[in-house]
């Protein structure tokens, strides 16, 4: 008895070193995928172009076997897990079980650690990647004025009332798409497939409709990326026009884009590009309402005179929608975002989403001379 009463004891003051251990060998080697993820040629070669590429588009090819969301069902399991857990060490520490309670708090511990090496494999490396502009043949360095950008938003308005005038809409004034959710994906995919020379990868994505986009809209979400399934899931509750730009905002992640600024840009880029009017009214919309809104007030008073009565009310519309679920949800996501974008090295936060003038001003500069040719 004796004897076996040492060894329990001497095998329990091994533990805590143990676990002590583990979690040391697992943060080091979160802190080195890291450091080596900020270094741009080893983020652009090693990952970006070699094993998260590789990984991503492994586990992307299970993933899309499936038709449902798993980023939906990992946020119910992990929100329903978090409620366990948290009346779990409730319990625990009202019965003063404090080993158990240190049992708990290692092995999640280790499951934050392993998760942070995820990401820090499948994700990490491409906010240090090469600028997705530059792929895009976008990387004008030429100081933009003003006078730039009304000239830009001046031509989208143009071009974009051009189309609105062939759109079919319904009674409140909103397009009736012609083309599936399938059909754009597909569209989408053969687009990213003649763009960058080698800068986004070559797999297929196919982004999800999410089922429960409702609670999206109400955390200000209209599509998000999860790189732990490779997947790029589409809120479906948003007004028509948008769809196309956010399923390839979000499919610009999976193929290797993390700066949202960039995703943003990538979208406007191929949808404006499209031949398919759906696609293409969708990137005129959102290019013409970013540069606007770059201008001050009064040139943008004077080319938003200028927009199509129907346009106008199609952001109308818009803004209507999203303000019916506006709350402190949305307030309490973008929060969140804000930090997770920080932490990241984008020190704008969710501003980023907006920083896309200078490389708009390039696209219309790159379409005037296109035209000329």
């Amino acid at each position: 008895m004796c004897y076996n009463g040492c060894m329990n004891a001497w095998i329990d003051r091994r533990r805590p070193r143990s676990r002590v251990r583990t979690l040391c060998a697992a943060g080091i080697a979160v802190a080195v995928v890291y450091a080596l993820a900020d270094v741009p040629y080893i983020a652009e070669y090693w990952f970006a172009r070699g094993l998260t590429r590789w990984l991503s588009g492994l586990i992307g090819a299970i993933t899309n076997v499936f038709p449902f969301s798993f980023y939906e069902y990992a946020a119910v399991a992990l929100i329903a897990a978090a409620l366990l857990a948290i009346v779990g060490f409730s319990f625990l520490l009202a019965w003063r079980e404090y080993a158990r309670c240190k049992r708990w708090l290692y092995r999640l511990a280790l499951a934050g650690l392993a998760v942070a090496l995820a990401f820090g494999v499948l994700y990490a490396p491409l906010y240090a990647r090469a600028s997705a502009a530059e792929a895009l043949g976008l990387s004008d360095e030429r100081p933009i004025t003003e006078e730039d950008v009304f000239a830009a938003a001046e031509y989208f308005v143009e071009e974009l009332n051009a189309l609105s005038a062939q759109m079919a809409r319904d009674e409140q004034g909103n397009i009736l798409p012609a083309l599936s959710f399938s059909q754009t994906a597909d569209c989408l995919n053969e687009l990213y497939a003649t763009v960058g020379g080698g800068y986004f990868a070559s797999y297929e994505v196919r982004p999800k409709p999410v089922a429960l986009s409702v609670p999206m809209t109400y955390l200000g979400i209209s599509g998000i990326y999860l790189p732990f399934f490779a997947e790029a899931n589409i809120n479906t509750n948003i007004p028509a026009y948008q769809l196309p730009v956010t399923m390839a905002h979000e499919m610009a992640h999976a193929k290797g884009v993390s700066q949202e600024s960039e995703a943003n840009l990538c979208a406007y880029v191929l949808c404006v590009r499209a031949e398919e009017n759906d696609i293409r009214y969708a990137g005129l919309m959102s290019v013409t309402a970013s540069l606007l809104n770059s201008l001050s007030q009064a040139p943008y008073d004077v080319l938003y005179d200028r927009l199509d009565p129907a346009v106008k009310r199609e952001y109308r519309n818009a803004r209507e929608h999203f303000d019916r679920y506006d709350g402190w949800l949305d307030t309490l996501s973008t929060f969140f975002n804000d930090l997770f974008l920080k932490a990241n090295g984008i020190s704008s936060g969710t501003r980023s989403y907006g920083e896309t003038t200078r490389g708009l001003v390039a696209l219309y500069r790159s379409l005037c001379k296109e035209a000329e040719n």
